[in-house]
């Protein structure tokens, strides 16, 4: 049976009788959680559609750097994002395993990878480079839709891949760069605590229009979009046109009712 319509019919059944059923792992708890029926996001009454450069930042540089006052960073796993470079047919959308890949944040952000890699599990370690080659934290598997999550409450650089080997040899691999900010371990926001959410998604550009008063009407605001021509066109430049947008989710939105939101927006997405 194919896995896709498995989980297609899975998050259907969900929303139907009680709401999307989200796996977000708490490094607090020992086990997953269900966020059941979140709380609606709150709908904000202006959605800002070109507040910085931030989209095409991420595209040209693979890097990030968060304010301050964001607590929360979700990380895309894009669709297709195992493949490498140098395969004989190109199966990228965008030359990024994580979107984006290298990020800079403060002392107790919560950094959230999100899987939008339709199909595929996946199962990422974080590694500290300071101090052994040991794993600090690791996800476990989680399949499309779902999400993992970190707290970074250490000051320095850390690394982070995918414990899996794809074609090739190849490794997803990211970057996390954590300053100190002066937040006290008091004061470091808990995973489902009420605080500033920041992401990025990848949309076809098509239905561009759509997909951003999809996200608006959900309680989003759009930070910034950026348009660019996907990699499977190869040389020839023909692949279709794809869209990352920067989100905000409005201060004082759960991130349990984000992620939700997230996963029933992204399972209507035209990838497989």
């Amino acid at each position: 049976m194919n896995r896709r319509w498995v989980a297609s019919s899975l998050i259907a059944l969900s929303l139907a009788s009680m709401g999307v059923i989200l796996l977000f792992k708490d490094v607090n708890a020992s086990t997953s959680v269900s966020t059941g029926s979140p709380t609606e996001i709150m709908q904000p009454s202006v959605a800002n559609n070109s507040a910085s450069n931030a989209a095409t930042d991420i595209f040209s540089n693979k890097q990030y750097t968060l304010s301050d006052n964001g607590k929360n960073l979700v990380i895309l796993i894009p669709n297709e994002g195992h493949h490498g470079p140098g395969e004989d047919d190109e199966a990228r959308f965008i030359a990024q395993s994580f979107v984006p890949e290298t990020a800079a944040i403060s002392k107790g952000t919560n950094v959230i990878w999100f899987n939008g890699d339709v199909g595929h599990e996946h199962d990422i370690i974080v590694t500290s480079n300071s101090e052994s080659v040991s794993p600090i934290y690791q996800t476990g598997e989680f399949t499309e839709f779902e999400a993992r999550n970190y707290t970074f409450n250490d000051v320095g650089e850390f690394s982070y891949a995918d414990t899996v080997e794809y074609d090739n040899g190849y490794i997803m691999r990211g970057n996390i760069s954590v300053s100190d900010n002066g937040s006290s371990a008091g004061d470091l926001p808990q995973t489902t605590e009420d605080s500033e959410t920041v992401g990025i998604l990848m949309v076809p550009t098509q239905d561009i229009s759509q997909y951003t008063s999809d996200l608006q009407n959900r309680g989003f605001l759009i930070d910034s979009v950026h348009n660019f021509q996907d990699l499977r066109g190869g040389q020839s430049g023909t692949g279709d046109e794809q869209t990352l947008i920067v989100w905000r989710a409005p201060t004082n939105t759960q991130i349990t009712s984000v992620l939700s939101q997230l996963s029933e927006f992204s399972s209507q997405l035209p990838y497989s």
